[in-house]
């Protein structure tokens, strides 16, 4: 049964997972502007352990974009969530639209990134070559997936989390929105403002400041995390490469690359390597384990095959951060900026594989770059870190003066969110999402 305007009247929740979750879905249309054909999101609930002191629905995006929510609620409630936020809320997790398990799933049978074709091309050639790819991909992905390509877009998404909201039965929810998930927190504070009660949006991205400032930002952040990196490996004797000039070793394994792989029969091109000690950087929990690999790189970089693009990262990224490349010799020059920036880790960043990823994307990008004028909804934190490789502080700055009357909270630490890697902070976000007066 659905109430006018495509919002269900109910969920039907039955046990699921293995730590007291439930599972459910909720019906919403395809398409917003035409609600005829519908499609469904998966959710999970775990409810508030403390009844007596509930404040409501908490949504919880992780990221991505692409990035499901359903198993983070059903499987890690007690690992990912402090004791505060799962007495206090119904924590409430939703894959979008073409995520995860709702249906249908965003579906592309040729792989996003193909390592035999270059996002750094060097020749007209080359990027001709990278376009074409980009086309295919798209293509295909059309025809696996059907008619929902054009529509999972993240004002799409945010709509549907309105009708989550009222399928739920609750006057206003609060928001924990972590890396891309702030861009959906934020789109949602913008079309419903006066059902936000409160909101966390940390690692904050800016939706207005196009693909290649995008690109060059990020470059400029990795560079100096690697270099914070590279320090701790010359200061702690437990890193796998202590003793060495981890840099030069570094550069010597991208100039040397494709490098050999168990496995992989062509070895692993630069760029996977890139992309891959890009990802690692996210939290220095993460270094050890990348010292060991970039140590065993010389003779098997295996691991790093693993850093590639997912799907449904690529279809919505090209709705919500379309490229903007006009030509080879445009990306040609952004590729010249952004080696100026990072001459080390050379640009193999997020912004990069997206305005390389979505040039010639046929799809027509349906939420492209903008500012989110956002008025009147009560209560945002956002939360950006000064050594942030993947949403870097600038954008921070950014989203807090588009949100109005919104707090701006900055963490000095290393990695991506302070959710994953400042315990203070983290305290200070639950501390806001709880408060009877969030501040």
């Amino acid at each position: 049964m659905a109430e006018p305007g495509g919002a269900q009247a109910g969920i039907e929740w039955h046990a699921c997972g293995e730590q007291g979750a439930e599972c459910g879905s909720v019906r919403v249309p395809l398409d917003w502007a035409r609600p005829g054909e519908r499609i469904t999101l998966a959710v999970s609930r775990v409810r508030a352990a403390d009844p007596a002191r509930r404040i409501g629905v908490l949504f919880i995006n992780p990221g991505g974009p692409g990035g499901p929510a359903v198993p983070m609620v059903r499987d890690y409630a007690r690992e990912v969530f402090p004791a505060d936020l799962r007495d206090r809320f119904d924590i409430v997790g939703v894959d979008p639209r073409g995520v995860g398990e709702s249906r249908p799933a965003i579906t592309c049978p040729t792989p996003p990134f193909d390592p035999a074709v270059t996002q750094f091309p060097t020749t007209p050639e080359q990027y001709h070559r990278l376009v074409a790819h980009n086309r295919r991909v798209a293509e295909d992905c059309r025809r696996a997936t059907g008619p929902l390509i054009d529509h999972v877009d993240t004002v799409s998404a945010a709509r549907d989390f309105e009708a989550v909201r009222k399928a739920l039965g609750e006057r206003q929810v609060s928001w924990l929105g972590l890396s891309y998930g702030t861009l959906l927190g934020t789109t949602y504070a913008r079309l419903h403002p006066d059902r936000v009660r409160a909101a966390v949006f940390d690692g904050a991205v800016d939706h207005s400041v196009g693909s290649r400032r995008m690109a060059a930002d990020e470059a400029r952040v990795t560079e100096e995390v690697f270099t914070r990196f590279a320090k701790w490996c010359a200061e702690d004797s437990t890193c796998a490469l202590h003793g060495r000039d981890v840099i030069t070793h570094y550069e010597n394994l991208l100039a040397r690359a494709p490098l050999p792989a168990t496995g992989v029969p062509n070895g692993i091109p630069a760029e996977q390597l890139g992309y891959g000690v890009y990802s690692a950087l996210y939290s220095p929990a993460n270094w050890s384990r990348l010292a060991e690999l970039l140590r065993d790189a010389e003779t098997d970089a295996a691991p790093f095959a693993a850093a590639s693009t997912d799907p449904a990262y690529r279809v919505i990224a090209c709705h919500d951060f379309p490229s903007d490349v006009r030509g080879f010799a445009d990306l040609a020059a952004r590729q010249r900026e952004i080696r100026r920036l990072a001459p080390v880790t050379r640009g193999h960043v997020e912004g990069w594989d997206v305005q390389a990823g979505c040039a010639g994307w046929p799809v027509p990008a349906a939420n492209p770059w903008r500012r989110e004028a956002v008025r009147g909804a009560a209560n945002v934190l956002v939360v950006s870190g000064e050594h942030d490789p993947a949403t870097p502080m600038a954008w921070g700055r950014g989203l807090a003066r588009q949100i109005a009357g919104s707090r701006l909270l900055t963490w000095s630490g290393v990695g991506h969110t302070a959710y994953f890697n400042d315990r203070d902070v983290l305290a200070r976000e639950v501390a806001h999402l709880v408060s009877d007066s969030p501040q």
